[in-house]
């Protein structure tokens, strides 16, 4: 017994076999040897050829299986040739996505608000990205956005072209059509990690409250290692309100933004993890928005001035910003202010993160007299948080938030005051990506 197992520990090549004779010539040679019988090499050689037999078998179900499958994948093609992915008119075509999904309780003044506290489970995010390149780096993107407010809205967040034109301006492409305005998601990829709870200091509403961070125009892009910068120009108004046109106000409409930074360790030309990478940035941002929203009855420019530094390294960062806009004095985006976060990471996929943002209008905002009054004249924000990296696709966020609105208290008559404007919350989110 030992001896036959042994001889099919040596077997590599099988050869075929019947009952009555041996073929295979290993086989034969242990015969002649007198290692084996022939009565023994006859009964081997009968069960490799069954072996053998099951083995063409499987072989002829799995070429069946195969066959079927590119029968099903060229209807597929031929029912769908004009989609690129299966038409393989793109060089490569990428789908990936974001969600904030989370939970928010607000505590406001009812004494002020007459409002009820209040506990929500909130989409506050959904976006849905596709891009399909035409060679290494010229590509054309469309992102989806679900937001929500008093209902969820689907939006374009980007759908534009982009195209490298570095052989003409080196280190140089152009983003066209719904493109990416020149800060905020720059600061979203160096200095504020956590749009999932809020926006940054210039869009969000409790900060400067100005555009978000795509729109309807051209944004050319530089990357070197030390200076990278961002030049558009756009509707003005935001991906939101594309829509908006210069149909009150007379002669041009639009907004001219830029941005330049110095990237002070020569890294511009790299995508940066907070995490692993270390970094320190200066950076500039001007934009002159003309006929602001189109607000024909004071055709007033919104003329924006703001300046930016963040050091990054694994263990912590920290930023901050100072922010000035010329405006009509009567809307509360007509005023100067700055921001300030930080980031500590004690330990792996552990992080603490705080914010603290001041806002202080021209002209006092609310009603300022009567029985009731509502105003404010500065407002503060602070966030603090804490943040589990659970893997690449899932990250949790606990945070608190506080809103505070101040302004004279001496008016005669008044029943509410900044207080009335006043809240505090209290978030949990996902933030998923894939």
């Amino acid at each position: 017994m030992k001896k036959s197992l042994a001889v099919l520990a040596l077997m590599g090549a099988v050869g075929l076999s019947n009952a009555a004779v041996v073929e295979n010539p290993i086989l034969k040679k242990l015969v002649e040897k007198g290692i084996l019988t022939e009565q023994e090499a006859a009964a081997i050689d009968e069960q490799l050829a069954q072996e053998e037999a099951e083995k063409a078998k499987y072989q002829a179900e799995i070429d069946k299986t195969a066959m079927e499958a590119k029968e099903k994948i060229g209807k597929l093609e031929k029912k769908w040739g004009d989609m690129p992915a299966l038409a393989g008119k793109f060089k490569k075509y990428e789908i990936g996505g974001k969600a904030y999904i989370g939970y928010t309780y607000t505590d406001t003044k009812k004494q002020y608000t007459g409002n009820n506290d209040k506990g929500d489970f909130e989409v506050r995010r959904f976006y849905f990205d596709t891009k399909a390149y035409l060679n290494d780096k010229d590509h054309i993107r469309f992102t989806t956005d679900l937001s929500a407010g008093t209902d969820y809205k689907l939006k374009i967040k980007y759908g534009y072209l982009y195209k490298d034109i570095s052989d003409l301006i080196p280190h140089t492409g152009f983003e066209f059509g719904v493109a990416h305005t020149p800060w905020i998601d720059f600061e979203e990829h160096t200095g504020w990690w956590y749009r999932s709870i809020d926006k940054t200091f210039i869009e969000s509403g409790t900060g400067m409250g100005l555009w978000p961070s795509a729109d309807l125009g051209i944004n050319f892009k530089t990357k070197t290692l030390y200076i990278t910068s961002e030049i558009g120009m756009y509707n003005g108004e935001g991906y939101d309100k594309i829509n908006t046109s210069s149909q009150k106000s007379s002669g041009i409409h639009n907004s001219f933004e830029g941005r330049i930074t110095y990237h002070i360790f020569g890294n511009g030309d790299k995508k940066m993890n907070p995490t692993k990478d270390q970094y320190a940035n200066i950076s500039l941002h001007l934009a002159s928005n003309i006929g602001y929203n189109d607000a024909y009855t004071t055709h007033k420019n919104l003329n924006l001035y703001h300046i930016h530094v963040v050091y990054n390294n694994p263990m912590f960062l920290i930023a901050a910003q100072y922010g000035k806009v010329d405006y009509n004095n009567s809307s509360a985006n007509a005023g100067k202010g700055w921001s300030a976060n930080f980031e500590l990471r004690p330990v792996k996929d552990w992080s603490i993160f705080g914010r603290y943002d001041y806002w202080k209008p021209e002209k006092a905002q609310g009603t300022l007299t009567g029985s009731n009054a509502a105003y404010w004249d500065k407002r503060t924000a602070y966030y603090a948080g804490v943040v589990y990296t659970m893997n690449k696709y899932v990250k949790w966020i606990l945070n608190y938030e506080k809103f505070d609105y101040s302004g004279k208290d001496n008016l005669a008559n008044a029943t509410k005051s900044a207080s009335y404007f006043d809240k505090a919350q209290y978030k949990l989110t996902a933030e998923l990506s894939w």
